[in-house]
């Protein structure tokens, strides 16, 4: 993690974000919409297999639906969530756009295009269609989650606050989303509230390596640094070594920065050419504080 590493690590948290989509054919047909599908144990079982992230489960499963019932309006949905999870973003955002036309479909159709305009980096025009989205349904708890995701993006931390507890509200139950929460409270600084939030994600889910590790990176905010090491395997010492001197380097806390920054060094060699930025950085605030820095040691590790 260089000193540009708190944006990319934001959007690494916002990049959790989405249960979305997968892939399929290319034109989008008018849609004509058929009130009771002629399938509808199979299009529930695609729509679990994208619940579950089994994307090309669900893809298997909604062609052969389309390909007896191409107006099967909730197919056409799942299909175009499958789209967006496989990151045809075009392909996803024709479907979107096509199936938003349809009064039964438009609030999950806004939500889709939303969350593929915000993979596209269109920021405005995502947050936009998601509050549209939520406006006329107020339970499209990926929606509410993105529009947390915005509002981290522009510091509007009221704003994310209180999108990220109404998708809560409605998913409860959902790691991804105590985590990305979490890492809002990370962003303003409030350690504790973060603590509490990745330790709620890891409840829920113990192997989600995200809340792991940005619960050691909370530790390493407050100061914490034997803490945020416990349970740091061997492999990831030397990351783990970076990520804190990162920290406590942003913190101000120089000579914890360089004990931490040197050792990851020391410990993984693929780490020399990160940690070696962050200790230029560190050099700099040291002469600007007028400190000696015994520079021939710390070159001698890049």
């Amino acid at each position: 993690m260089t000193l540009s590493g708190t944006r990319s690590l934001a959007a690494a948290a916002a990049c959790a974000l989405f249960l979305s989509a997968c892939a399929s054919s290319s034109g989008q047909a008018p849609v004509q919409v058929q009130s009771e599908p002629v399938s509808p144990e199979i299009v529930a079982a695609a729509e679990q297999s994208i619940e579950q992230g089994n994307y090309a489960d669900a893809k298997l499963l909604l062609e052969r639906v389309l390909l007896a019932e191409p107006g099967n309006l909730r197919a056409r949905l799942a299909m175009a969530e499958t789209q967006l999870a496989f990151g045809q973003l075009d392909a996803a955002s024709e479907a979107f756009e096509t199936l938003s036309k349809v009064p039964e479909a438009t609030a999950r159709a806004q939500q889709g295009r939303g969350l593929t305009l915000l993979l596209k980096g269109q920021e405005r025009p995502a947050l936009f269609l998601l509050e549209q989205a939520v406006d006329k349904d107020p339970g499209l708890w990926r929606a509410w989650n993105a529009i947390g995701t915005l509002h981290d993006r522009a510091g509007e931390w009221d704003a994310a606050a209180m999108a990220y507890d109404r998708a809560l509200e409605i998913r409860p139950d959902s790691a991804m989303l105590y985590n990305n929460r979490g890492f809002s409270h990370l962003l303003r600084r409030d350690h504790q509230a973060a603590i509490a939030d990745f330790d709620a994600a890891l409840q829920l889910e113990p192997d989600m390596e995200a809340a792991r590790e940005n619960m050691r990176l909370a530790f390493a905010w407050a100061g914490q640094y034997d803490r945020a090491l416990v349970g740091v395997s061997q492999k990831d010492i030397g990351r783990a070594f970076n990520n804190i001197g990162f920290v406590a380097l942003l913190r101000g806390d120089l000579p914890a920065a360089e004990s931490y920054l040197l050792r990851s060094m020391e410990i993984d060699p693929k780490f020399n050419r990160t940690a070696n930025k962050n200790l230029e950085y560190l050099k700099s605030l040291k002469a600007i504080n007028g400190s000696k820095v015994n520079v021939s040691e710390m070159e001698g590790n890049g």
